[in-house]
């Protein structure tokens, strides 16, 4: 029994690579302030950043999630079931147009993001790959990944900030931080690099994204570099 399941599942692997017309990879390198240590009272905690790398089409329709992190995807935040963080990733969560039970458009734990997609943050640098459907027609499309690390404070984003203040993120700090580049999907292999486009909604009120880094410091140091490059199957 045991001989036939890994069979099929060889065979159904196969027929998905055949059925597909090639694959993303996105490869993110650890920038300088991609870890920071936060003490909770005498005790140091290691954080390392919310993300989540996603395609759409060239006129901003999303596509698919490429990957996220587990406690975006799952809504798993330290501290209890009922944490709810939008400010995480707004621009990834609006995106998707997935709408949670609570109004919110980050995944909740009734309806998380399957395993397929997210994972544990890596703890360093990293690729994930994506198999590009052969239903998907050829042509331009967009690779985005949004960045955030929680407690992230600066001089333009400090902490114990009240609630009434615009500067107020939550557990955030400074913002998410957007990169993106136009990606070619087709016959030829392609290799693009992202580039910083601005910042994420500062409460997760929307999926807007601010243009320009006024006010950013070491959330831009999250990652020194990000490409995605496509291979077409033969």
């Amino acid at each position: 029994m045991k001989r036939f399941v890994a069979v099929l599942a060889a065979a159904l692997a196969l027929a998905a690579t055949a059925a597909a017309q090639g694959r993303i990879e996105v490869r993110l390198e650890a920038g300088s302030a991609y870890s920071h240590t936060r003490w909770m009272g005498p005790v140091p905690m290691k954080l390392t950043p919310q993300i989540a790398i996603w395609i759409e089409t060239a006129d901003g329709r999303f596509v698919d999630t490429i990957y996220v992190t587990r406690r975006s995807a799952q809504s798993s935040w330290r501290g209890g079931a009922n944490i709810r963080r939008p400010e995480a990733l707004p621009i990834w969560s609006h995106a998707r147009g997935v709408v949670a039970a609570d109004g919110l458009y980050m995944p909740d734990r009734g309806r998380p993001l399957p395993d397929a997609v997210s994972g544990a943050t890596p703890t360093g640098s990293f690729a994930k790959t994506w198999i590009v459907p052969a239903d998907l027609a050829p042509g331009a499309y967009r690779i985005r990944a949004e960045l955030n690390a929680s407690f992230d404070y600066n001089e333009a984003y400090p902490d114990k900030l009240p609630a009434s203040d615009p500067r107020n993120s939550g557990a955030n700090g400074q913002p998410s931080i957007l990169w993106e580049a136009d990606i070619q999907i087709g016959p030829a292999p392609a290799s693009v690099e992202l580039k910083v486009l601005g910042t994420g909604s500062l409460r997760g009120s929307d999926g807007a994204v601010a243009t320009g880094l006024a006010g950013i410091t070491s959330a831009r140091a999250i990652a020194s570099g990000i490409t995605a490059s496509y291979t077409p199957s033969r």
